[in-house]
């Protein structure tokens, strides 16, 4: 069936002059209008026909806008919520749901025609193609694997749950991962513990339990970002709340995360060990990007494809654009590649991209990993030997036979170089 030649917009609100002005204003961009007067008759028009838009004013006569919007995701409509009595909760219940904007009456002309645009131009594009990846996990290197397996496994669980990886991993994406993946109809709650205070603390956790309480079965998920950086009075008040198990938290889960890999988040972050072992009750490492870079063209294809759904345009990567993303080392990880895609966009004249990294270059070393070893350009040969030495060995606890068999050496060489580099005057 070809679809019709204009967008279709549907206007749900009881408030005529509104109504007629809105439909008004969208007729000459133009639009197909329908409008209904409340919530049954707006899912009787949603039953009946397809829409690209649906503006929804949050209190209608015979119930919430919010109930709406389920019926309009369903049929992939942009939905805008409007009213006229704005409210710290309303907004906040309406950016934990699906929506393309949420606008306080009157409302502004030049605002509401963007979202006009932007719907009409959306619906030009062809359907995207598919690639999001499994709950919005992108890549496919082993490492991305293991970690999509780790989520399908805890998330039907109720286990608290310990994410840590370097900055820019993908650390709130797992977590918003777990809560997609474990069919938990409640809201995903996030704070920042570096910003937290007492007051914040109890009132999401309250929140998250009203929730679980308000929706039997449904619960939740409360995310804690940067958990080390929680203030220990804090930490104590975070464990009895998770000590004192009561029916309506059986279904809240837990996700924490840090940088702070395994129990360094006690020794270097300040974690409660009590806490700590609290949390993880299941643990979850991800992989610093230099380590899937597998992963690295599939990241790429995903942000770009989203710029281009987003400004309705058609831009690519040429063979070699790719080859560039692939070989740098990415020390600012999914975060970086995503800004540095965003730049490359901007800076493309034309349809394709074809150097990515622009002016991005390596001005500092990569920050070395307790496996790995960073040498900058113009460093002797003698002081990269005696580097590689030292640092084989620290990483092998100072066994000389299990360093010297990694660096496929015999346990004398070790000692004559060992001795050499402690005495440099004498190897001259």
């Amino acid at each position: 069936m070809e679809s019709p030649a204009n967008p279709s917009l549907l206007i749900v609100d009881d408030d005529v002059s509104f109504a007629r002005a809105a439909a008004e204003i969208a007729r000459t961009i133009p639009y197909d209008i329908t409008l209904a007067d409340g919530v049954r008759q707006a899912e009787l028009r949603l039953s009946r026909g397809r829409f690209d838009l649906v503006l929804i004013d949050l209190v209608l006569p015979d119930g919430s806008g919010l109930d709406l919007v389920p019926s309009c995701t369903r049929q992939a409509a942009d939905v805008v919520l409007v009213t006229g009595h704005p409210s710290i909760e309303s907004a906040v219940t309406a950016c934990r749901t699906s929506l393309l904007d949420y606008l306080i009456k009157p409302i502004d002309p030049a605002r509401y025609r963007d979202l006009l645009d932007r719907t009409a131009r959306r619906r030009r594009l062809p359907p995207p193609v598919p690639g999001g990846g499994r709950y919005g996990l992108v890549g496919r290197s082993a490492a991305l694997q293991r970690l999509t397996l780790q989520v399908e496994r805890v998330a039907p669980t109720e286990a608290s749950v310990l994410i840590h990886g370097e900055s820019g991993v993908g650390k709130r994406l797992t977590a918003q991962a777990i809560h997609a993946a474990s069919g938990r109809r409640g809201p995903f709650l996030s704070v920042c513990c570096a910003d937290a205070t007492a007051e914040r603390l109890s009132t999401l956790l309250s929140d998250a339990v009203l929730h679980a309480a308000a929706l039997p079965g449904a619960g939740g998920t409360v995310f804690l970002d940067e958990i080390t950086e929680l203030a220990p009075a804090l930490q104590i008040q975070l464990l009895r709340a998770l000590e004192n198990q009561v029916p309506e938290r059986r279904n809240l889960r837990i996700v924490a995360a840090t940088v702070h890999a395994g129990d360094r988040s006690v020794s270097e972050g300040g974690l409660r060990e009590d806490l700590y072992y609290r949390l993880g009750e299941f643990t979850i490492a991800i992989a610093p990007l230099r380590e899937r870079a597998d992963d690295i063209a599939a990241l790429a294809g995903h942000f770009l494809a989203e710029l281009n759904e987003r400004h309705v345009t058609r831009k690519a990567f040429t063979g070699l654009a790719l080859e560039q993303l692939h070989r740098f080392s990415w020390p600012g990880n999914v975060r970086e590649l995503r800004n540095v895609i965003g730049h490359a966009y901007l800076m493309a004249s034309g349809e394709t991209i074809n150097d990515p990294m622009g002016l991005v270059r390596v001005t500092q070393p990569l920050r070395e990993t307790p496996g790995s070893l960073t040498v900058a350009v113009g460093t002797t040969l003698e002081e990269v030997e005696r580097r590689m030495l030292m640092k084989t060995l620290e990483f092998f606890g100072n066994d000389k036979t299990k360093a010297a068999r990694a660096l496929g050496v015999s346990v004398k060489t070790i000692y004559n170089h060992l001795a050499k580099h402690q005495n440099p005057a004498e190897s001259g």
